[in-house]
C-alpha cells in the first residue's frame, strides 16, 4: 500500500510538496481553498517569477534562530531550486544573481507546475475552504 498525503494549501510550497511526495510514490492530495491553485505565482516578480536568488546568506532573513534559515537552505538551497525548475522544463534567466524564466512570464511556471501534478497523478481539490 502505498502512503496517502494531503497537502493544504495549492501555493507555489503546496504544489512543490505535492510533486515532491507522488515523485516518491505517494498517493497525493492538494487541497486548495481559492478557485485553483498556485493564482499567487502569477503576480511574483512583477509577473517576471523570480523563483530564487544565487546569493542567499543569513543576513537576507529574520528568525528568532539564528542559523535556521540557512540550515533549511542548506538541504535545499538554490542548486536544488535551478535543478527543480530545469527538470520541469523551464529554461533559467540570470539577472545579476535573480532567477527568472527565460520566458520572462510568470504564467510559464505555474503551468509547468500544473502540468507535472496532472503527470503525478495528484488529486487537485479546489473551493474547499
Amino acid at each position: 500500500m502505498s502512503k496517502r498525503v494531503i497537502i493544504i494549501g495549492g501555493g507555489a510550497s503546496g504544489m512543490t510538496a505535492a510533486i515532491f511526495a507522488a515523485r516518491q510514490g505517494a498517493e497525493v492530495t492538494l487541497l486548495e481553498h481559492m478557485n485553483r491553485v498556485g493564482k499567487k505565482i502569477l503576480s511574483t516578480g512583477n509577473g517576471k517569477c523570480n523563483l530564487t536568488n544565487r546569493h542567499m546568506d543569513g543576513m537576507c532573513y529574520r528568525s528568532s534562530v539564528p542559523g535556521f534559515p540557512m540550515e533549511v537552505l542548506n538541504r535545499f538551497g538554490e542548486p536544488e531550486t535551478e535543478a527543480f525548475f530545469e527538470d520541469l522544463g523551464i529554461v533559467l534567466k540570470d539577472r545579476n544573481g535573480y532567477l527568472y524564466p527565460a520566458s520572462g512570464q510568470a504564467s510559464s511556471v505555474l503551468d509547468a507546475l500544473r502540468e507535472e501534478l496532472a503527470q503525478l497523478g495528484v488529486k487537485v481539490v479546489t473551493e474547499c475552504g
